[in-house]
């Protein structure tokens, strides 16, 4: 029995462990996901997208009829009014009034109807700058996954080039010995060698500044043990180029800031609509109930006896006055300051039209930009492979070389150094065109993932 629990400890230990191997790798989407639910900037603007989305319920909640209550009570001594005969007498007296009252607005130039659009505008553009503000952390967590990616591989053709020169190195003092290599070229492939390492550390020190940078993206504590996944990225080669219209056109159709734009237009269109209200008359009805008391007010059932008891609840009672009003509140003259009001929301509506169109046009020449230089990107790779291929063939062909004694080693190194040059250019053309790819796919709606 004590032996299957330890089997069954060793098991669950296990599979802890490889639960956290499984885990400690962050993917592009557990970084996209983690930075957009951890970031305090994002979390302030849903609160500012929660404070407008209460002022548009308010705003549906303004058509009701509002109701007010009054009670008051009040001590006081010297001339008052006799609320019982209506003359002025001077004694000291407690007395109150009491009531309610309820008005509501049945038409005025159906201001309220759009106010609510105006508020509804004002929630859509919150929630697209939102929204906006989300695809910049994106967008921002996707160039810097991706120069991880780039550094971690450039750190290690360093890291493959070192291990090529010390082989080198080993190479030539066994031929030195033997005397077929001179101590010179020695010494040149040991300071090939020594540069090799001072690149090394370069490499290593920009894939540590890369990921402190995704690190301090994410708002994550745990420098040391962060690790990204390296994704199977698809060969660019294989990858289709959208034509500009296409990309432009998903890109209008769906992108918070042009959304916000739109929104905008609609809140000013509302907007001028509420000022040009502002001149029709106002229709409403109030309805009011009313009551009062005092102690110097005589029971009526007895006037004769004026010492009869009158209680506060009966003459509550008795003296109530209910009252209904409807009334036309006309604007005549108010200095034109809604014709002012008028000409300043046709300003803001045009300014609007044209923020619009400011939009359209920054939006067409980003993804103008970008196609351009994913076109540019991906003829670079192209290149940069054919490249890499001719130097491989090269650094081939003279290693034979060297080794029959038909090149020397100063040609071996320089073949070298180009063959790794090669692919250096290589995995930087790579990213670079996978950069401006995603970029493209993110203006059409898509997520920004890897196979």
């Amino acid at each position: 029995m004590r032996r299957l629990f330890k089997v069954f400890a060793l098991l669950i230990f296990t599979a802890a462990q490889l639960s956290a191997q499984d885990h400690s790798a962050w993917s592009l989407e557990d970084c996209i996901k983690y930075a957009t639910e951890n970031n305090i900037s994002l979390k302030r603007q849903k609160l500012t997208v929660g404070i407008k989305k209460k002022d548009f319920q308010q705003s549906k909640l303004n058509l009701l009829p509002d109701l007010y209550g009054q009670v008051e009570h009040n001590i006081g001594s010297g001339r008052v009014l006799d609320r019982g005969t209506y003359e002025w007498v001077n004694t000291d007296v407690r007395q109150g009034d009491l009531g309610v009252v309820s008005n509501i607005s049945l038409f005025q130039g159906l201001r309220g109807y759009n106010t609510i659009k105006v508020a509804e505008a004002d929630y859509n553009v919150s929630r697209s700058n939102l929204e906006l503000y989300r695809n910049n952390i994106v967008l921002l967590v996707m160039t810097g996954y991706l120069d991880m990616l780039l550094k971690e591989e450039l750190y290690e053709i360093a890291v493959e080039k070192v291990k090529v020169t010390e082989l080198q190195v080993e190479r030539m003092e066994k031929l030195l010995e033997v005397g077929n290599a001179s101590k010179g070229e020695l010494l040149e492939v040991k300071a090939q060698a020594s540069r090799e390492n001072y690149n090394l550390t370069l490499a290593r020190n920009e894939m540590e500044v890369s990921k402190l940078n995704l690190v301090q993206l994410l708002n994550l504590q745990d420098y040391d043990s962060f690790e990204i996944e390296r994704p199977d990225i698809e060969d660019p080669s294989a990858l289709q180029i959208k034509d500009l219209e296409t990309v432009y056109a998903a890109a209008v159709s769906h992108l918070p800031q042009i959304k916000a734009a739109e929104y905008t237009i609609d809140y000013n269109k509302k907007n001028l609509d509420i000022t040009k209200g502002a001149l029709s008359p106002e229709l409403y009805v109030r309805a009011l109930y009313y009551s009062n008391y005092s102690d110097k007010l005589i029971n009526p059932r007895d006037p004769a006896n004026p010492l009869l008891d009158y209680p506060v609840p009966q003459q509550v009672m008795d003296n109530q006055y209910r009252q209904v009003s409807v009334g036309l509140s006309i604007p005549v003259f108010n200095k034109w300051q809604n014709l002012t009001n008028i000409s300043k929301a046709k300003i803001n509506l045009q300014d609007s039209k044209y923020q619009l169109e400011n939009e359209k046009q920054q939006l067409f020449k980003e993804i103008q930009q970008y196609h351009a230089d994913a076109r540019a990107a991906l003829d670079n790779y192209l290149s940069a492979c054919e490249t890499f291929t001719n130097s491989e063939e090269a650094y081939r062909y003279t290693e034979e070389r060297f080794k029959v004694g038909t090149a020397t080693a100063l040609e071996l190194e320089e073949s070298r150094n180009n063959l790794f040059a090669a692919r250096t250019e290589q995995a930087n053309a790579k990213f670079v065109f996978v950069f401006y790819v995603k970029i493209l796919d993110f203006y059409q709606g898509r997520d920004i993932t890897f196979p």
